[in-house]
């Protein structure tokens, strides 16, 4: 029964240390410092205080915690079908969103994108403007591609 246990963060998350650590309020006033944070290969996120976390006791000694699991219902999406999985950022709603018709969406709160690297499509990019090395697409014009004159810009 003292296996595992779920608590509170109540400090930020120390990332100094290799594998970083976080402080825990756990029932009946319990509290534990130090508790060393593992997750996913591949995956990193630094939970705030507040989040729920779920702690591992090894060999069910209180005194030597994991926490296996993280989550914070403050900021969790609820609009999800069944099915759908969904990145996402609890203080600003950003997500990426693999949704349940096979698309993905990526809703950046901010409304900005970047990517850093090549970009390839093999379909239709659709988009309101262009914009490459401060020229845009849609008022960009030609000299002498008019018979001698400007082209003007696209209609």
């Amino acid at each position: 029964m003292m296996a595992l246990g779920i608590g509170r963060q109540t400090a930020d998350t120390n990332e100094s240390p290799n594998t970083p650590t976080t402080q825990i309020a756990l029932a009946a006033g319990e509290l534990r410092a130090d508790v060393p944070i593992v997750q996913e290969y591949g995956l990193a996120s630094r939970p705030v205080p507040g989040s729920d976390l779920v702690v591992a006791f090894i060999g069910d000694d209180r005194t030597r915690g994991v926490v296996i699991a993280t989550g914070d219902q403050r900021g969790r999406p609820k609009d999800l079908q069944p099915g759908e999985v969904c990145l996402y950022h609890p203080q600003t709603g950003s997500r990426i969103w693999l949704k349940e018709d096979g698309s993905i969406a990526l809703n950046p709160a901010n409304g900005k994108t970047t990517i850093a690297g090549d970009l390839t499509a093999s379909g239709t990019i659709t988009g309101n403007e262009v914009v490459a090395q401060g020229i845009k697409l849609s008022s960009h014009e030609h000299s002498n591609g008019n018979n001698g004159a400007d082209t003007g810009p696209p209609v």
